[in-house]
């Protein structure tokens, strides 16, 4: 069993692959939702978004995979697209909502997150989901401040793009790269934690002004 996990942690893909392809298409079902939930609930972002696009991206790179690069990128522009206009809706309708959405719209992160956004809101929007922790309360806060639904839509599509193409076509052109293969779970890993380290570095030049004041 130890040895099982270990392999898995090691080269995942060695694993994982074979398991979509005995999943054939529902494998793009599951990914939807999976992208769905990530993009479209706050109780969700703990899934890992970019990091299942550059997996799926390798996957589907290999000369014996089934899943096709373009269907992948429908299904992730589909999703994360669907997603972030629940999390608008719910910006727009959150002064009506109960307790909780009450504490989001108070909590430090709102406040930091509209703070991003009145600076620039069209970029924000753009690189929302570039933006580590920050990002996923963008499109909240679109809402809350009534940006103009065609607007939001453009801008939210334009990010979505750049988003699921950057991070499955990564994948798809460099995931057989000998090393990519040799330290893809590094990557992996990497891809999950460095929106974390950007997070507290970007506090801390954030306090530095505050202090110096």
């Amino acid at each position: 069993m130890f040895d099982l996990i270990l392999g898995f942690v090691i080269h995942p893909l060695t694993y994982i692959t074979p398991l979509t392809e005995h999943l054939h298409n529902w494998v793009y079902l599951i990914l939807f939702i999976w992208i769905f939930l990530e993009t479209a609930f706050i109780v969700f972002s703990f899934l890992p978004g970019q990091s299942v696009l550059f997996l799926t991206g390798t996957i589907a790179s290999a000369a014996n995979s089934r899943l096709n690069i373009f269907i992948l990128t429908i299904t992730f522009i589909i999703a994360a697209t669907s997603g972030a206009i629940v999390k608008y809706r719910y910006g727009v309708n959150i002064k009506s909502k109960n307790k909780i959405a009450k504490r989001i719209s108070d909590s430090e992160k709102m406040n930091q997150t509209q703070e991003v956004f009145d600076e620039n809101a069209k970029k924000s929007l753009i690189f929302s989901r570039f933006i580590p922790f920050v990002g996923l309360f963008i499109p909240i806060v679109a809402g809350t401040t009534q940006m103009d639904w065609h607007q939001f839509n453009k801008l939210n599509f334009i990010g979505v793009l750049l988003w699921v193409g950057i991070c499955c076509f990564s994948g798809y052109f460099f995931g057989q790269t000998p090393f990519i293969k040799q330290y893809f779970t590094l990557i992996f890993l990497l891809l999950i934690i460095i929106p974390a380290i950007f997070q507290i570095i970007w506090r801390k030049l954030k306090k530095r002004p505050e202090e110096k004041a």
